[in-house]
């Protein structure tokens, strides 16, 4: 740091939708003097379970809150108004990461900022897939799909149209790209991302009407774009995919030499009720790493 300068900052979006106690406990892993956090709570949950969080030091309620579609737009938006929030705050920030509110840290927050405050500021964490990977996953965005919609026979509605209209394409001739909806961004791309979207309306309407587009749309827009050479294609998350499921692996006590051996910042996805034994071992690993590091 040069003299006289101001700290840099973090920002972390959470993106949650249960479970307020194990939220806290994840804003409690990422408190830190230089650290910002933004809720972003679905409009579905009841605002009232959530008060506790409000008056946290450097926590702030995502204003406008969307109504979050697993799988579909609603998601995105939540994350737009997030970042728009971030943005509106004022500060600058050297990174923002995008989480969900069943992410843990697997570093202290200390080693997490001394990190990324020193790391290239040309540098993207974001996730993206091969081109072979994302192959047997095009019908996501090629087919017509009602995610956000909710009438009788949706879905062979969906099968009818992909069947008489032409194939889907993505608009402005963008080729697709795919990866984990979770990212560790600097401001000026996130600033980027947002004015895209914003003067690309077409984007908007094109990815409302396919499936798990949150995989998608930030990765296809900074892909297309001068960010393309910075992105790492590591977004600093240890996700269990191993199952082939819909859904990540929810953790426990197994994964924890796992979890640990991984080397990366962030995880998920944990489970307040299924993972409490887990997050106590992490937070005492976590602890003892903490004490290595000031003393």
């Amino acid at each position: 740091m040069q003299p006289n300068s101001s700290p840099k900052r973090l920002a972390f979006i959470i993106q949650a939708h249960k479970h307020p106690a194990q939220v806290r406990r994840l804003i409690d892993k990422l408190h830190h003097p230089q650290v910002d956090c933004f809720l972003h709570i679905d409009s579905k949950c009841n605002i009232a379970d959530w008060e506790s969080l409000f008056h946290l030091p450097n926590v702030f309620i995502v204003p406008k809150r969307a109504n979050v579609t697993w799988a579909g737009w609603g998601i995105i938006q939540a994350s737009i108004n997030s970042m728009e929030a971030v943005l509106a705050a004022g500060q600058q920030y050297a990174y923002i990461t995008l989480m969900s509110g069943q992410d843990y840290t697997l570093k202290p927050i200390e080693e997490i900022y001394d990190f990324l405050c020193n790391v290239s500021s040309h540098t993207q964490f974001m996730d993206v897939i091969s081109d072979e990977a994302l192959a047997p996953m095009m019908t996501k965005m090629n087919e017509y799909h009602f995610v956000e919609y909710n009438f009788p026979g949706k879905y062979k509605f969906g099968k009818l149209l992909t069947k008489l209209l032409p194939r889907r394409k993505a608009p402005y001739r963008l080729k697709l790209y795919c990866g984990s909806a979770w990212w560790t961004l600097t401001q000026d791309c996130v600033e980027y991302c947002i004015q895209y979207e914003r003067s690309h309306p077409l984007l908007r309407r094109y990815f409302k009407l396919t499936w798990g587009a949150d995989e998608f749309i930030f990765q296809t827009i900074l892909m297309n774009s001068k960010y393309r050479e910075q992105i790492t294609k590591d977004n600093l998350h240890y996700i269990d995919w191993s199952a082939g499921l819909a859904n990540p692996k929810t953790f426990r006590m197994e994964d924890y030499n796992a979890l640990l051996q991984s080397g990366k910042p962030f995880a998920r996805k944990f489970d307040f009720h299924l993972s409490g034994e887990l997050m106590d071992k992490l937070d005492t690993e976590m602890d003892r790493q903490q004490c290595h590091l000031t003393s």
